[in-house]
């Protein structure tokens, strides 16, 4: 997720379980009892069929009735061992999974919980885009997940089954295990090197496709702009190239899978194994079944072994993984939205002074916004801060939030610091962000206040003049956004936003360029709506057209980090050769020169926005990339009916068509690959009927 990240320390393997509780330890550990019986049976199941198979074979010296009375002795054997079997495969898939539910659950939710508690500063310097986090928690959370369920109980099993078959050979014949026991070496160490090589092409992948999902992400988060600037085919190609490399090493991939199946000397070991264990029968006196036994045996336990030890590199994957996720939520950020000490005001008048502060974004630490800054807002003022860009009239906004905390100076609400006050009741006290989220109009304005009823939230509505429109739409209140809002218009969106401020009551308003993209009419409404919200509440205003801000009871002109004048408009108008002035000046001669062209038909109409939600199945798609476009509708309709094709093997066939060759080749090595067993099969059975 972050720059540091990107060199992760592996973690210890306690930290894969960090989220376990009581009851997880409990299901685990039932779960790993379980693993242990699975291993174990197949050792067992082995020795009762070379007892069965030596019953066999000594059967002239047996008379009917005993050799009957042993092979049926030995069949209930073989029953209360598939009993066994049931019982462990039961407890090892059942109880994994439980708490396979369980922990990757908790870990999302700790780990969204603590990526929302850090400051913004954070964000600045270690979050590059938000797939990352996305990716982050979705693909660190798998991992761990895939482990906890089926890589931890398969190793224990697989050691289990080692062990148990190591131990059972030695008790039945061990000069042949002594004998067979270096030729383990040959099981494992094609896993352990095809384990580190996949496990250094996998991090590669992921790698890769991060890249490639980072581009997906942006392109359809701001789909809009994408279609506007006619980018499709350019966003296509930045995603193919992206996932060149992911092609490129998924056949090193494969190279290295191929080369590790072929190297595994399975046949060779039991072509060993059936020449001296015949010679063990002929001149030790050893029985066929035992030999075959011990063979198969030794065979397996070392197979087991080489998968134990390959699926190693799972739990290295897993370790870093979790140590990503555990410094995360292990990480207390310097301003920290859950420490509930610090004061709390029981009245406030919203008094706000900036004294001598001193500030540089952590990102740009060498750049200083802010040197000796003074403001003073007195209580239930408005005060518009006016300026060219990056003169720091947002990071005003930004410092009282508390999302930085200056170097230098203080501020102060009601002559109280505000380091000193309670974060999360500072932040209460404070609205207004139009930004709006991917739910219905009514949770929106809810964000304001959870537990507010419906006759408040229409009765804010109104106050914001956004209860006409809302009482329009074809679902009213319960009518979907989209995501950051773009189902609205600019003034339907804004409205809702002051709606959400009005439930909420805050004593501070913080205006940040809220009509700056409005026209002349929306601007009007959602000026009003801002009057009526103003009254009485401390109101700090951040704007570019300064018509919009005329009546504001104090302007304050920031330059470079610095207040330069301060006053009502009447009184900035009359300076000469001030910098308010000149601006205004600026303005109306930009406006002079602008030639007036009308609008293009917006997206504000109601209509136009719901003849877009009929179109079902392409909204839905588009809706949820948060493209649901407000023009082009009868183009969207024309797709909606197109007929696609019947998702067929056919059609399937004809997309690999480029990959034929290859394809082919693989499949016929498939083929040939599977036919070995049951010719080696034949093989030895031709040789034990010998």
């Amino acid at each position: 997720m972050s720059k540091q990240s990107k060199v992760s320390s592996s973690g210890s393997f306690r930290s894969i379980f960090m989220h376990a509780d009581a009851a997880d330890m409990f299901l685990m550990a039932l779960g790993f009892l379980g693993a242990v019986g699975d291993g174990i049976v197949v050792p067992t199941t082995l020795y009762i069929t070379s007892t069965i198979m030596n019953n066999i074979g000594d059967s002239p010296s047996f008379s009917p009735n005993v050799l009957t009375d042993e092979i049926n002795m030995n069949a209930v054997y073989l029953c209360f061992m598939a009993i066994g079997k049931w019982i462990a495969c039961f407890l090892e898939g059942y109880c994994c999974a439980r708490t396979v539910e369980r922990q990757p659950s908790k870990l999302r939710s700790d780990y969204l919980k603590a990526v929302l508690r850090q400051e913004v500063a954070y964000f600045d310097l270690n979050v590059t885009s938000t797939a990352e986090i996305i990716t982050s928690v979705s693909s660190d959370s798998l991992i761990i997940q895939e482990v906890i369920s089926q890589k931890v109980p398969m190793f224990v099993m697989y050691v289990s089954l080692f062990s148990g078959a190591y131990v059972v050979s030695f008790m039945m014949l061990w000069r042949l295990a002594i004998v067979a026991l270096p030729f383990v070496i040959v099981f494992f160490i094609p896993g352990l090197i095809y384990g580190r090589v996949l496990m250094r092409l996998s991090r590669k992948i992921r790698e890769e496709y991060n890249k490639a999902g980072v581009v997906a992400e942006q392109a359809i988060s701001s789909v809009r702009t994408v279609y506007s600037f006619v980018g499709e085919n350019k966003t296509i190609t930045e995603y193919s190239d992206a996932l060149e490399g992911s092609v490129k090493l998924g056949l090193k991939q494969g190279l290295a899978k191929g080369i590790a199946i072929g190297s595994n000397g399975v046949y060779a070991i039991w072509s060993f194994l059936c020449w001296y264990g015949s010679r063990m029968v002929m001149y030790h006196g050893a029985r066929g079944g035992t030999v075959f036994a011990v063979g198969a045996l030794i065979t397996l336990g070392g197979i087991s072994l080489g998968s134990g030890l390959s699926d190693l590199r799972y739990f290295t994957d897993a370790m870093a993984a979790s140590e990503r996720i555990r410094e995360v939520i292990k990480r207390v950020p310097e301003i920290d939205s859950d420490n509930m000490e610090g004061e709390i005001l029981q009245q406030v008048s919203g008094e706000v002074e900036f004294k001598n502060v001193k500030f540089a974004y952590p990102s740009r630490p060498e750049s200083m916004i802010f040197k000796d800054f003074n403001l003073k807002v007195p209580a239930g003022k408005t005060v518009a801060l006016v300026g060219g860009s990056g003169s720091g009239k947002s990071t005003v906004i930004a410092l009282l939030q508390r999302f930085y905390d200056p170097q230098g100076g203080e501020i102060c609400v009601d002559g109280v610091r505000i380091d000193k006050l309670q974060l999360k009741w500072l932040r209460s006290q404070m609205g207004l962000e139009p930004a709006l989220f991917a739910t219905s109009i009514k949770e929106n304005i809810l964000f304001g206040k959870e537990d507010a009823t419906m006759e408040e939230v229409i009765e804010a509505s109104k106050a914001a003049n956004a209860h006409n429109f809302v009482s329009q739409l074809p679902h009213t209140y319960d009518t979907q956004v989209g995501e950051r809002g773009v189902q609205m218009s600019g003034g339907q969106k804004q409205r809702i936003a002051i709606a959400r401020a009005i439930i909420k009551s805050p004593r501070i308003l913080l205006l940040d360029e809220a009509t700056s993209a409005l026209d002349s009419e929306s601007e009007r409404i959602v000026h009003d709506a801002l009057d009526r919200v103003s009254v009485s509440r401390t109101t700090i205003v951040i704007a570019h057209r300064l018509s919009t801000i005329r009546n504001a009871d104090v302007i304050v002109v920031v330059q470079n980090g610095q207040v330069v004048e301060s006053g009502s408009h009447d009184h900035l108008i009359q300076l000469e050769n001030g910098f308010y002035k000149s601006l205004i000046r600026l303005q109306e001669t930009k406006q002079n020169d602008e030639p007036h062209n009308p609008c293009p038909p917006g997206p504000s109409s109601v209509s136009s926005t719901y003849d877009v939600h009929k179109t079902n199945d392409m909204v839905s798609l588009l809706s949820s990339a948060n493209s649901a476009n407000h023009c082009g509708v009868d183009n969207l309709s024309s797709q909606v009916n197109k007929v696609f094709p019947v998702p067929s093997f056919k059609r399937l066939f004809a997309m690999n068509m480029p990959e034929f060759r290859q394809a082919l080749c693989g499949s016929m090595a498939a083929i040939l690959f599977g036919a070995v067993q049951p010719v080696y099969s034949f093989g030895l059975g031709s040789l034990m009927m010998r």
